[in-house]
């Protein structure tokens, strides 16, 4: 570890923290827990930007970036990805020694050098992003144990570390290469599964069952299967028709998408396909059983859907 390292781990600094949305909110309020001393809370509100001072007892809110206190020698910026170019080149204009001071933003898909600005005036710059969906009502003890995503230089990621730690979370340390297609999966982790949940509810309100009724019962079946998940591989928590080789049922299934969902056979050609191979990778699914399902799932799609279907 640097000496600058070093030094910046030897006590927790002065923060400042940038954007006072979701992610500001619950990033600010856990650092001020677990003992860092949130000095100003910066925000192109300035109602926004006092309601969270308040909340973490900050004694500086403004709109303005050029209300940084001198002192603070950590800053967050917390500002949606198509902000940060534009916050960072303003903010490397705020006279303040940047030499004794580490920027991070919290963007899981762009890479830390967006802080380039910044790092031509000194600064130590990182990428630190919580692997966790927030929004402004979440309490700080949504972190727990989280994982964060860390990128950047090595004397700034080895801060990003120390951070991690002292917010009692986890670390996964990447290079901005890696970001895209770490950001990638997290989108696909947590949006589709939100996606998928929407479309179960559509499904289930051609059977005249209202939205509240299918989240109520479909959510023991969700929770149940992300607690399989929680303990266990994919290959080990897949459950279902695919898994068994029960090529009646999905053909079944098949029929009843073509005949009152069409727009969704594609999506639901593709989840499958990738399904089957998750079931021959878990053993479950042999060779034979398998190459029959994709050729039921390739007629799926490729099958034109008979002209009664689409009346």
């Amino acid at each position: 570890m640097t000496a600058y390292a070093a030094a910046f781990n030897s006590t927790r600094p002065g923060v400042t923290v940038i954007g006072a949305g979701a992610m500001g909110c619950v990033l600010a309020a856990r650092m001020r827990e677990r003992g860092y001393s949130v000095q100003a809370v910066l925000s192109r509100s300035r109602e926004t930007a006092e309601a969270l001072a308040q909340a973490v007892e900050a004694r500086v809110h403004s709109e303005k970036l050029h209300h940084l206190p001198p002192e603070t020698r950590l800053v967050a910026c917390c500002v949606p990805d198509g902000a940060l170019a534009e916050v960072a080149l303003r903010l490397s204009r705020v006279s303040h020694p940047w030499e004794k001071t580490v920027v991070f933003h919290t963007s899981g898909a762009l890479p830390a050098d967006v802080l380039q600005p910044l790092a031509e005036e000194g600064a130590r710059i990182f990428s630190f992003h919580p692997l966790q969906t927030l929004t402004t009502e979440s309490e700080s003890s949504v972190l727990d144990g989280v994982y964060a995503g860390v990128e950047g230089t090595p004397p700034a990621v080895a801060v990003g570390i120390e951070l991690a730690v002292n917010l009692g979370m986890r670390y996964l340390v990447l290079s901005a290469e890696d970001k895209p297609r770490y950001h990638l999966a997290a989108s696909m982790a947590s949006n589709f599964l939100v996606t998928l949940q929407a479309l179960v509810q559509n499904i289930m309100l051609s059977l005249n069952i209202d939205r509240a009724t299918a989240q109520e019962v479909m959510a023991p079946l969700v929770r149940g299967t992300l607690d399989n998940l929680s303990t266990s591989t994919p290959e080990d928590a897949l459950t279902g028709p695919i898994a068994r080789g029960d090529l009646e049922t999905v053909h079944r299934h098949g029929l009843a998408l073509r005949q009152h969902f069409p727009h969704l056979v594609p999506a639901y050609a593709a989840l499958a396909l990738e399904t089957v191979t998750l079931a021959v990778r878990s053993s479950q699914l042999g060779a034979e059983r398998a190459e029959e399902m994709v050729t039921l799932l390739n007629k799926l799609v490729t099958t034109p859907i008979p002209a009664s279907f689409a009346e």
